[in-house]
């Protein structure tokens, strides 16, 4: 063995407090310096550096991460499409040798996740966020425990913190209402969910609003309405749109929940669908091609935003961090039979 092969065996690989020594400094100053801290003097960082180029740490340290587990947070269990997205992460998970649990955000807590990382079977590698808010105290947690994360459709801005993964949730809003338009639909409603507080529900009303502007449409407020994405929020709103005065010929429902209630409330009223009433939802689950009639709707790449997820976090764990990534993936408007023209179309 030459002396250059015997340096690079494990046992004389530079350690952090070899470096710390070679440098003068403490050894939570390299960390420092390793991990891109911005509280260090240009000075100290140079002789640091310095010292890592002399030892060769970097080189000799470098290793590829070790498949440990990947933690899934959601914040319920019943929400239709969360079993798509467990599916795409679960099987990406596993071509990387990773092992994927699944827990409730309640129970991703900082105490739950420090005996994770120190465990010595299954160790905690990283976390996948399902949909976390806006200033969500998991993002904050994870980073401050530096546990590699990757958020998949967040409801917060995308200045998170933490990279992400979304769907094109303007486009796919923008091309459900242009269709309502192609139909020869002029008065048409909305139901958005989440709050102001909801980047997807912004950038759906936002598309709407552009739709109708593009059309020479004049923005009518009394056709908006702000829900929660739940089929209860669908049916009781949709009840307030068909009990107007005026009631829209088409609804833009914002999420398949809030479309199939605001189905169920026409159905109420002897109102049919598509005949009287058209009707576009938005992530295409499981129940939109089976309502009565199968719902027209913007289908989500479910599985795909996962398994990028994954990829993602992957390529966090053993490197240092990134500036955080904000990724979109393209929508598609599947089109059924819960749009048509209206009922006075053609009419003079």
């Amino acid at each position: 063995m030459t002396p250059r092969t015997a340096q690079l065996t494990a046992t004389n690989r530079p350690k952090i407090a070899d470096v710390a020594a070679a440098a003068g400094v403490s050894a939570p100053t390299v960390s420092k310096v390793l991990n891109g801290r911005s509280y260090v003097s240009a000075a100290t960082r140079e002789k640091v550096n310095e010292a890592l180029a002399k030892l060769d740490y970097s080189k000799r340290t470098a290793a590829p991460p070790v498949p440990g587990l990947l933690q899934l947070v959601v914040n319920n269990f019943d929400s239709p499409w969360m079993l798509k997205i467990l599916a795409g992460a679960e099987e990406a998970a596993a071509r990387q040798g990773f092992t994927l649990a699944c827990t409730l955000a309640e129970h991703a807590t900082q105490d739950n996740w420090r005996k994770l990382r120190q465990s010595s079977a299954n160790q905690l590698a990283g976390v996948i966020l399902l949909a976390p808010h806006r200033g969500s105290r998991l993002v904050t947690t994870l980073r401050s425990l530096n546990i590699p994360s990757v958020a998949v459709d967040p409801q917060g801005n995308e200045a998170m913190g933490i990279p992400s993964v979304s769907p094109a949730a303007f486009s796919g809003a923008l091309h459900a209402v242009e269709h309502l338009l192609g139909l020869g639909h002029r008065r048409i409603g909305i139901i958005t969910g989440g709050g102001a507080g909801s980047v997807h529900s912004r950038a759906r009303y936002a598309a709407y609003s552009a739709a109708l502007q593009a059309s020479g449409l004049h923005l009518d407020n009394d056709l908006v309405r702000d829900g929660d994405f739940s089929i209860e929020a669908g049916f009781r709103l949709g009840g307030e749109l068909l009990d107007l005065p005026a009631p829209p010929t088409a609804v833009f429902a914002g999420n398949d929940l809030q479309a199939l209630g605001l189905m169920s409330a026409a159905s109420m009223r002897s109102i049919r669908v598509p005949d009287q009433l058209s009707v576009v939802g938005f992530d295409d689950i499981g129940q939109a091609a089976m309502a009565s009639p199968p719902l027209t709707t913007v289908r989500q790449p479910l599985e795909q935003m996962a398994a990028m997820a994954v990829g993602i976090l992957v390529e966090q764990i053993g490197h240092a961090p990134k500036s955080p990534q904000s990724v979109e993936l393209a929508t598609e408007l599947i089109v059924r039979n819960s749009t048509a023209a209206p009922p006075d179309a053609g009419k003079p």
